[in-house]
């Protein structure tokens, strides 16, 4: 049984190991370490510039930063089972994965055009709502 700051000193590990790896990844090709890693280009770009003292204190909170992508039992199941076609498991296995990102893509993208749909409303259609100054 490990203590607490034997789990610590694991998580820290991990952590800076998984945050190296992905500044090294996103460092080689962007577009594929956002698919490999699941996060945005906003997200990219502030990890690859990350100076190394941030990036140790990243490492060193309490929590493992990095988020297990199998969400459910049937997904996981699925992608431990074995294949008659061992060659397209990896294509498999990537495109389970990638099925959450695709989501958040289609998400953004959604709410963006509702939201320029609301930009670009005539005045006249829009409700006005009288200005609050508790909630504001």
């Amino acid at each position: 049984m490990y203590s607490y700051d034997d789990r610590l000193q694991k998580i820290y590990a991990f952590n800076l190991s998984y945050l190296l790896l992905a500044q090294n990844l996103i460092r080689q090709d962007a577009c594929t370490a956002g698919f490999f890693l699941g996060i945005d280009d906003e997200l990219l770009n502030l990890l690859k510039n990350l100076p190394l003292p941030e990036l140790l204190r990243l490492a060193s909170v309490d929590r493992v930063i990095c988020q297990l992508r199998i969400e459910s039992e049937s997904v996981l199941n699925s992608l431990t089972k074995s294949s008659r076609l061992e060659a397209l498991q990896s294509i498999h296995t990537g495109i389970i994965l990638s099925t959450d990102l695709l989501h958040g893509i289609e998400k953004i993208a959604s709410d963006s055009a509702a939201m320029s749909k609301v930009g670009s409303m005539d005045p006249a259609d829009k409700k006005t709502v009288p200005f609050n100054p508790i909630t504001g």
